[in-house]
């Protein structure tokens, strides 16, 4: 099926946020990530320079379309375009619904992370821990922004994300308990960790922000090896592992 010059142009501009939230549409590059979220989404485009290399399975044969290599390097925001791309729709609920946790489970809250690499590298890494549901505050970076999604590698979908004011979700909860790194906080390999709760994770270069410190109720530590040789700290994606890992494996 042929793609339409004006289709190319919406599809080649969906790197930016604007185009993303006025055509409620994101990108999927690379066969392995449109294999695994095209069940996922609800595709519009399925774009490939050879149309041998999408499956049958992939149920897509009404909206699949073969062009030429330039076109394809046009749609990609990667320097490598990859052969197959799909295009999909941002699913509601996602900036202006906010659903209530469920008491008995563990949920991360992002509070301002800039770095696309970084969310989605959270995302990867949540769904690896059985996380299912993600809150972020609203000046957290996109997770539809190419670059994020490059870094799922397959785990969006997997993990539901929810843009929201976290201080009012956490005054919503008061009987989840709140846990987030702190520079005073007690030794995690030590503490006592549960199985429901609030993880909250700071911006790369602030950390958390004042107003959701004061809502912690067990504040912890990732210590160093030893106090001699180390950076200032850790990378909030490799944080965010070590925390997850903790909790998981009392």
């Amino acid at each position: 099926m042929e793609l339409s010059k004006a289709r190319q142009n919406i599809y080649s501009q969906l790197s930016k946020r604007k185009m993303r939230d006025r055509h409620n549409l994101f990108v999927v590059e690379g066969r392995k990530s449109v294999e695994d979220t095209i069940s996922v989404f609800k595709a519009e485009a399925v774009i490939t320079i050879d149309c041998n290399l999408v499956p049958e399975s992939w149920g897509c044969s009404h909206i699949l379309h073969e062009v030429s290599r330039p076109v394809i390097e046009k749609i990609s925001s990667l320097s490598t375009a990859p052969d197959v791309i799909a295009v999909y729709r941002i699913p509601e609920g996602v900036y202006d619904n906010v659903p209530d946790p469920c008491e008995d489970k563990l949920y991360l809250l992002l509070d301002g992370i800039q770095d696309p690499g970084n969310l989605g590298t959270i995302m990867r890494t949540a769904h690896w821990f059985g996380i299912d549901r993600i809150y972020a505050s609203r000046d957290t970076v996109d997770i539809f922004n190419p670059k994020t999604v490059q870094s799922t590698m397959g785990s969006l979908g997997r993990v539901e994300i929810v843009y929201c004011d976290l201080g009012e979700l956490m005054d919503k909860n008061p009987d989840m308990p709140v846990y987030g790194t702190l520079l005073d906080g007690k030794n995690i390999y030590k503490a006592t960790l549960g199985e429901h709760g609030f993880i909250i994770m700071g911006n790369e270069g602030k950390g958390i922000s004042e107003s959701l410190r004061k809502r912690i109720t067990s504040p912890l530590l990732i210590p160093p090896y030893d106090n001699s040789n180390h950076s200032e700290s850790l990378n909030v994606a490799i944080a965010t592992a070590v925390t997850l890992s903790q909790f998981r494996s009392r």
